[in-house]
Parts: structure tokens; C-alpha cells; sequence
């Protein structure tokens, strides 16, 4: 035999079969050696065995699960080059370290989608806060038996209309309303969507006979009520206890 008997890696010598002919002293030390290389892998690999030993006019290269004296389950990298009919093949098993990393990576995948997870919830969280928030800053207030009062908080923007719309259109109507009051003390900036979907909530109630009036307008509020061509006709009172009285 020759020096590669001191191959620092299992090395073997085939013959057009697969058989074994010669093997390294660290082969014996490694793998329970039979008649065949075959005998040397998994059941399930032997197909794969033949596919990466078959090309006997080359060099060919392939990850086998190869039985061990330690396991039945060895990850092994192997190469093979044919030579005047011999198969000279070296097998490589797969670094510990390699598949410890590979294991920290899943955990780091597994984690990462627990984050995200994690994220989806709390951002299903802020968005569920936020609809409860918008929603408490349309409240709908009987004020007599004929007038309602809507304070608004916050910006004057489209979300904020159309997330009330429908609940304020709903209790007007069920309530018998003749009168709804909206108070814009509690208003901050306004956007041009927003004044547009309230012109369209506004258009709305005087559809359904009732008289809307607005409270508290601040002299950037006009701006952007003003410079809206769609405004309906809508009287403007200053306070509250003004719109109180009126409607008493």
C-alpha cells in the first residue's frame, strides 16, 4: 500500500463495483469497514452513493450520510477521482462547529420570527388603541331633546370623520335629533381630506332634515373651511353656552 495509508482523512481505493480494495489506517479507525463502500453508508443514501461514484471518467464530489463507529447518522463530504478503473475517494466529515452553527442560525431564524411576531401583535396593538382613540374623539352628546353635541379632539383628518361617520349619521337619526352641534375647540390642525369628508358628513345630516351648526372656529380653522368650495351653508355660533341657549 502506498503512503496514503497515513492519509489524515478516510481514504479508499474502489474498484469499478465499489468494492474496497485498500483503505487508510484512519478509515479502519473510523468506520466499521465491510466488502463494499456501500456497506459504509446509509440504506437511504445508496442511490445518491451510486449517482456521485458513478462518473468514472472524472472527478466528482457529494455530501453523504455515512455509518460510523460513533453513528449510524455521520454527515461526510466526499470526493472521488477515477483512474484506469479505481476509484480513489476521500471522505471528510462535516465540522462539529459547522453544524453548531448551523443550529445557533436556526435558533437566531426561529427568534427573529418570534420577533416578528411579536411586532405584528403590538403593531395590531397600536392600531386597535389608535381606532379606540379616534373613536373617543368623536363622542356624541344629547344635549335637550331636539339637539346633539359632537366634540372633536384632536387633528381634523379624514380617518378621524370616517372612522365616526356612520355612529354619529346612526344616533341622529335614532335619537330624533333636529339639531347637531359640532364643537372644534378640542381641534387641533386640520387637513384638506379631512375638511372634505366632514363637508361630506355635514351634507349628509341636512339629506336627513337635520340642521348642523359649528361651534369654536379658531381663525386657521376658517382658512381651510373657507377655502373649500364644497362648504354647505352651516351657521358658525362662538361658544357653547350660546348653542346651549339656542337650543333650549
Amino acid at each position: 500500500m502506498s503512503d496514503l495509508k497515513f492519509s489524515p482523512q478516510p481514504y479508499f481505493l474502489l474498484d469499478s463495483d465499489y468494492n474496497i480494495l485498500e483503505f487508510s489506517q484512519i478509515s479502519s479507525e473510523t468506520f466499521t469497514i465491510g466488502d463494499t463502500f456501500l456497506d459504509l453508508v446509509d440504506w437511504e443514501s445508496h442511490g445518491k452513493t451510486k449517482s456521485i461514484l458513478g462518473n468514472k471518467e472524472g472527478r466528482a464530489e457529494g455530501e453523504l450520510t455515512m455509518k460510523t463507529k460513533e453513528s449510524p447518522y455521520a454527515l461526510f463530504d466526499i470526493s472521488v477521482i477515477w483512474n484506469e478503473g479505481r476509484g480513489h475517494v476521500i471522505c471528510i466529515e462535516k465540522d462539529h462547529r459547522l453544524i453548531e452553527l448551523e443550529s445557533i442560525v436556526e435558533k437566531h431564524r426561529k427568534r427573529l420570527s418570534d420577533t416578528n411576531l411579536e411586532l405584528l401583535e403590538k403593531k395590531e396593538l397600536v392600531e386597535k388603541t389608535l381606532f379606540e382613540m379616534k373613536s373617543l374623539s368623536c363622542p356624541f352628546i344629547r344635549l335637550t331633546k331636539s339637539a346633539a353635541l359632537v366634540p372633536l379632539f384632536g387633528n381634523l383628518d379624514q380617518e378621524l370623520i370616517c372612522q365616526n361617520e356612520h355612529r354619529v349619521l346612526g344616533k341622529a337619526q335614532e335619537g330624533g335629533y333636529l339639531e347637531v352641534l359640532f364643537d372644534f375647540n378640542g381641534v387641533g390642525e386640520f387637513t384638506i381630506e379631512g375638511v372634505e369628508a366632514f363637508v361630506t358628513l355635514v351634507k349628509e345630516l341636512q339629506m336627513m332634515g337635520l340642521q348642523p351648526y359649528i361651534i369654536g372656529i379658531k381663525p386657521n380653522h376658517a382658512f381651510y373651511l373657507n377655502s373649500s368650495k364644497t362648504v354647505p351653508d352651516v351657521p358658525y355660533l362662538n361658544t357653547l353656552s350660546k348653542a346651549f341657549r339656542k337650543s333650549t
